[in-house]
């Protein structure tokens, strides 16, 4: 029995339930990773809730570029609703100063 060779540096992944919100950002920061030769995604058919994204390294694992991707999208959300937030209450509390005088 031969034990099957697979490349884990040249891949394409399919999401459920995801379209090209998702997709644009996930090959968007793909892209700025240096270790990525390429990433892109389809959406195949808008009636079908599917996303693939491809990616291809230069020798290191796609699964590890994916991740790292994720992680840095989950990171800039997270600092778009801390500084949305920051805004708000700081706006509320100018316009609160202001009504009280």
């Amino acid at each position: 029995m031969e034990e099957e060779q697979t490349d884990r540096s040249n891949v394409t992944f399919q999401f459920t339930g995801e379209d090209h919100t998702l997709g644009n950002s996930l090959r968007y920061m793909l892209m700025k990773d240096p270790n990525v030769e390429f990433a892109g995604y389809t959406v195949p058919h808008p009636s079908e809730p599917k996303m693939n994204v491809r990616v291809q390294t230069h020798g290191t694992s796609a699964d590890v570029a994916v991740e790292r991707a994720l992680k840095n999208i989950s990171s800039v959300c997270d600092h778009v609703l801390l500084t949305y937030k920051k805004a708000r209450d700081e706006f509320q509390s100018g316009k609160t100063s202001t009504t009280e005088k």
